[in-house]
């Protein structure tokens, strides 16, 4: 093999007479004769190509040789054999037909394409991300020089990097694309752990391959903890909740104390789920929230922050204070009917207490116990059985003794209410009579806007739902609001506080569907 580096000017004479001459004066064994193949036929300069001479075509291999592309004389040429030479293409070097010079005669070969460098764009968003939730990878690809402008059509591969694996393949769930008429390509991804992106952009005999830089991705776990908004002071307290996904490790609950996060206490999850216990000394807000560290694999994790107030005594008819407006904004949540903004302990706290108690299955009272505040953090969760899609509802649980009002398919007030009490009286005719409510489906048929009189006791705007006289109203009770007991005592129709039913009167339209069963 010969090297050496050639700067005079190519001969020039025509392909015409040089292929004359050749075939006027013998053939010297190192001249060339016939055709030669270019591989690969494109390429960047800097790069080498092999010249394969075909037929009986030989090169000369004592170094007189020399090879041009598109008329750019190469200036490194090694002879590898007579019939191969490998040359890297020159500075100055344009897509044009290749020659080779020998002994004063030139031989064109095939065309070599010159390939035009690419630069490109990419981005990664987000680059944080919470997990099972989806980022944008896009790039675009463009070259620059007298082609200035997007590449179009060019295959691009998403490649990925787990930080647990270390090494590049194709991304997950994605295949190649090739860029559009912008040179642009997009992917959505939905990565597990941190790692890193980047795109592989396949060459093509007019431009070259390129490969971004790698974009870090990082992958933050999601921490839910069940909703507490009370505590019952120097009671153990449950925190729990759940990650995902089901990660072990250290998990740490915090507690503000200031300005900074304090972990007080740690634990390690059981198949995602996890429980801390506190027990707070005294009435105050406190603040919590869960931590994960990071790690190699996911992000710093932190869960939504708790705040849980603290309550140290039980509320009943009459109380006053802050804790009966956390009490009541945790009913209003639950959807209970609390009725207006209050720190006073009334009577619409009170049934919306014993409604709250009635589904939970505890003592009817009214009063917020100890079991009534921890229960508020955990509660079971009234249901309707006849949701509609569209308008306003009724459903009146006879079991649990409450009345639901439903919006849209969706609960939106539970109220206290007192149903038929199953004993015998005699009605307004004289007949003796069961005091029953009656089942099945009905609806809103007329409404009287003032207390109404009669045998059986006062009606205070009723909403009747039958024939028979039975209706939603309240007793036009002098206390506006105690008269509604805890247990099952009318004759039929459903009682609701005379508050409740000035609140809901209009609600109750005529029309409105009511349901009504055990």
């Amino acid at each position: 093999m010969s090297r050496w580096l050639r700067t005079a000017a190519v001969a020039g004479c025509t392909t015409l007479l040089c292929t004359t001459a050749a075939f006027a004066t013998p053939a010297f064994a190192d001249e060339p004769t016939g055709a030669f193949s270019v591989s690969p036929s494109y390429g960047q300069v800097g790069e080498t190509v092999t010249l394969t001479a075909q037929g009986a075509t030989t090169f000369p291999t004592d170094g007189t040789a020399s090879v041009t592309f598109n008329q750019e004389a190469a200036q490194t040429v090694d002879s590898v054999s007579p019939t191969e030479l490998t040359v890297v293409v020159p500075d100055g070097a344009s897509t044009g037909p290749v020659a080779v010079l020998a002994n004063t005669t030139t031989y064109p070969g095939p065309t070599f394409t010159l390939q035009q460098p690419t630069t490109w764009t990419a981005s990664l968003t987000p680059a944080i991300l919470d997990y099972g939730h989806r980022a944008m990878v896009s790039a675009a690809l463009s070259t620059g020089g007298p082609l200035s402008g997007p590449v179009s059509g060019v295959t691009a591969t998403l490649q990925h990097r787990s930080s647990s694996t270390g090494y590049w393949h194709t991304a997950t769930g994605t295949t190649p694309k090739s860029t559009g008429t912008d040179g642009r390509v997009r992917w959505l991804v939905r990565p597990h752990t941190n790692g890193e992106y980047r795109v592989a952009f396949e060459q093509t005999p007019t431009y070259a391959a390129s490969t971004s830089t790698p974009l870090t991705m990082s992958v933050r776990p999601i921490i839910t903890v069940h909703h507490i908004t009370v505590a019952p002071a120097q009671v153990p307290t449950q925190i729990t909740g759940h990650i995902r996904p089901k990660l072990s490790g250290r998990l740490y609950l915090d507690r503000r104390h200031g300005h900074t996060w304090r972990r007080i206490a740690k634990t390690s999850p059981r198949h995602g789920q996890f429980s801390f216990t506190v027990k707070p000394l005294a009435y105050a807000l406190i603040r919590y929230r869960v931590e994960r560290p990071a790690d190699a694999v996911h992000a710093l994790a932190f869960s939504r922050v708790l705040n849980v107030e603290v309550v140290n005594r039980e509320l009943r008819y009459g109380d006053t204070g802050a804790d009966v407006r956390t009490l009541q904004s945790r009913l209003r949540t639950l959807h209970y009917d609390v009725g207006p903004k209050t720190s006073f302990y009334g009577w619409d706290m009170v049934h919306a207490v014993t409604a709250f108690q009635k589904v939970m299955g505890f003592h009817r009272d009214g009063v917020a116990t100890t079991q009534v505040w921890k229960s508020l953090a955990h509660p079971k969760r009234a249901h309707l059985r006849h949701p509609t899609k569209r308008g306003t509802e009724v459903e009146v649980n006879l079991t649990k003794q409450i009345l639901m009002i439903a919006k849209n398919g969706r609960i939106w007030r539970i109220l206290d209410t007192s149903t038929a009490g199953g004993y015998t009286y005699t009605d307004s005719a004289g007949y003796q009579a069961t005091a029953v409510t009656p089942t099945g489906h009905f609806t809103i048929q007329y409404k009287i806007d003032r207390l109404v009189k009669d045998k059986l006791g006062t009606l205070w705007r009723p909403s009747y739902f039958d024939s028979s006289g039975d209706a939603i109203h309240g007793e036009g009770d002098s206390n506006y609001g105690g008269d509604v007991p805890p247990y099952p005592a009318s004759h039929g129709c459903v009682r609701i506080t005379d508050l409740a039913v000035d609140r809901y009167y209009n609600v109750l339209a005529v029309g409105v569907p009511v349901w009504i069963y055990h």
